[in-house]
């Protein structure tokens, strides 16, 4: 399925100076077993797990790959789904993005071991302080929605996860 990106909720202005780059992206609402939410705090701030995607690379794939880089834990995605585009300035690139970010729910399977990228650190929080925490506010907006959503498939019943 084909995403229309000028449909997508926008976060962030784009520099009028130079054209952002467009670099697809993924990140995950990750659970563990008590309903809580992770969150990975880094030296720029505090974000979902996940990152830019590798050429040819689904959404899922790179949720499950960042996930274990920045964690150390093996993920299994669910079937919720948002898009939103975050402009952005890199401070580590030096560079403009126009970050096109898909947002999935996943749940924790097991540990696999320690994170490969050593200036971050995982930690739990309830997904209504996650919505508060979250440094982008597309990762905010993200939670948000997805507790509404969690929120209705309680109510509707359908076996989906509530928050």
């Amino acid at each position: 399925m084909t995403t229309d990106w000028l449909r997508a909720p926008i976060f962030g202005e784009p520099s009028a100076d130079v054209a952002g780059i467009i670099r697809p992206s993924a990140y995950g609402i990750v659970l563990d077993s008590t309903r809580h939410v992770a969150v990975v705090r880094t030296p720029l701030g505090v974000f979902l797990p996940g990152g830019g995607t590798d050429a040819t690379e689904p959404p899922e794939a790179t949720v499950v790959r960042e996930t274990r880089e920045e964690t150390g834990l093996a993920v299994r995605v669910g079937a919720w789904r948002r898009t939103a585009v975050e402009h952005g300035f890199s401070v580590t690139e030096q560079k403009q993005f126009e970050k096109r970010c898909t947002f999935c729910d996943a749940t924790v399977l097991h540990s696999v071991g320690a994170p490969t990228e050593r200036d971050h650190a995982l930690e739990w929080v309830s997904a209504d302080d996650a919505a508060k925490l979250l440094t982008p506010a597309s990762h905010r907006w993200a939670v948000g929605e997805w507790l509404a959503y969690a929120d209705t498939s309680a109510l509707a019943g359908d076996g989906q996860p509530a928050a």
